[in-house]
């Protein structure tokens, strides 16, 4: 009961103050709660600035350790400089030259720049190409590109002088262009001469060119006023005539100037057998009615032979085997116009009656000899191939050589 009356008054006495009062008393209480935060703030400002004094205490004392590690470094970098420098005093001149050596070509090595394999392989063709080219034109500009040596081989009756005029190669023509126009060469020489069959012309570096020359070989010999005209295997006639003491012992002698059947001569007698082409002595042209072609054929064993150029090459290759069966020392004729038959020259006195005979033979149109000169014939066919047919030489053109 006493503390409720205690506090019954205070209760009172607040109610009993004026406004005044009450707003006094608030700003008294919260002028008192401000100097309380300054107060704090100063309390911790303070803190704060003790702190911060330990700190810079603290860098203070690193600094002044960073200062005298730095002074000592000094003191050692000059140490080591003055050591370089005794160092450099004591080198001699030979070492320090070494020394420069070594510095230029670490140098260089550095200077070098690496270059990959790719870029190596790409530019691999133009550095060939341009050195070829290069090479090239220093060779077509110095004396070797016009050096030339050519060599004559298988001429008998052309000389080297004429085949190397009629070729028209220059001492000025390049090697190259030699061997280039080698064709134009062979043409050239070819038909410069009659007596060249062949030419071959081949080149051996490096500056040898070698022409081998086939020529075609002596027939016969066109008998034509007093003078010995050579005749080709080809049937072309020389112009150029032989001395008569410089003819061979057994050559064929044409009597006739008809190039015509002249060239179809030799034509024809090329497939005769060598055994009975060289027996040939003289060709006279004998023409007939009927025969316009028709030769005598004077033999080395005294016979004659009457046969057209155009049947030569059938016809003729019998005669062997009539020769057999012919009297020795008796000269006879072989009449091989219209088939194929003999008698002895001389002893038919009748023109009639040859009339008569080659009347038969050309009624028979195949006349046959007697049954033993058929026999030998076959057996010459047999026995004795036409092996000189397509021979290019008479063994007359070799003794004359």
């Amino acid at each position: 009961m006493s503390k409720k009356n205690n506090d019954e008054p205070k209760e009172e006495v607040s109610e009993h103050l004026s406004e005044w009062q009450k707003r006094n008393k608030e700003y008294l209480e919260k002028k008192a709660q401000e100097e309380a935060s300054k107060q704090k703030e100063l309390e911790e400002e303070e803190v704060k600035e003790a702190e911060d004094s330990i700190e810079g205490g603290e860098i203070a004392e690193e600094t002044e350790e960073d200062d005298s590690s730095y002074e000592e470094e000094e003191t050692e970098y000059l140490e080591d400089e003055s050591s370089e420098s005794e160092l450099e005093t004591e080198l001699s001149e030979k070492e320090r030259k070494k020394l420069e050596k070594l510095q230029k070509k670490a140098e260089k090595e550095a200077a070098k720049v690496h270059i990959s394999r790719i870029h190596i392989y790409r530019a691999l063709p133009v550095l060939l190409g341009s050195g070829l080219i290069f090479l090239l034109s220093v060779y077509f500009l110095t004396p070797l590109a016009t050096m030339k040596t050519i060599e004559f081989s298988g001429n008998q009756m052309v000389s080297q002088e004429d085949l190397l005029k009629s070729s028209k190669i220059d001492e000025k023509d390049y090697t190259l262009t030699t061997f280039i126009n080698g064709g134009n060469h062979i043409r050239n020489m070819k038909a410069s001469s009659p007596w060249i069959n062949n030419l071959e012309m081949a080149y051996q570096f490096p500056i040898t060119f070698q022409v081998k020359v086939k020529e075609y070989g002596v027939l016969a010999y066109l008998h034509e006023g007093g003078q010995y005209y050579p005749i080709l295997t080809n049937g072309e006639i020389i112009s150029d005539p032989t001395a008569a003491d410089s003819l061979p012992e057994t050559h064929i002698s044409i009597e006739f100037s008809d190039k015509k059947l002249i060239k179809e001569f030799a034509l024809q007698i090329e497939k005769v057998p060598a055994s009975v082409k060289k027996n040939i002595k003289t060709v006279q042209l004998t023409p007939s009615k009927v025969t316009p072609d028709l030769v005598t054929l004077t033999m080395h064993d005294g016979n004659k032979i009457l046969v057209p150029i155009s049947h030569i090459a059938k016809k003729l290759p019998y005669y062997k085997g009539i020769q057999s069966q012919l009297e020795e020392g008796v000269p006879s004729v072989v009449d091989m116009e219209a088939g194929i038959f003999s008698y002895v020259e001389g002893a038919q006195n009748d023109s009639s009656s040859s009339d008569e005979e080659k009347q038969k033979a050309e009624e028979e149109s195949t006349g046959q000899p007697t049954e033993q000169a058929a026999e030998q014939v076959t057996e010459i066919q047999e026995q004795e191939p036409a092996e000189t047919q397509n021979s290019t030489e008479n063994p007359v053109n070799t003794e004359n050589r």
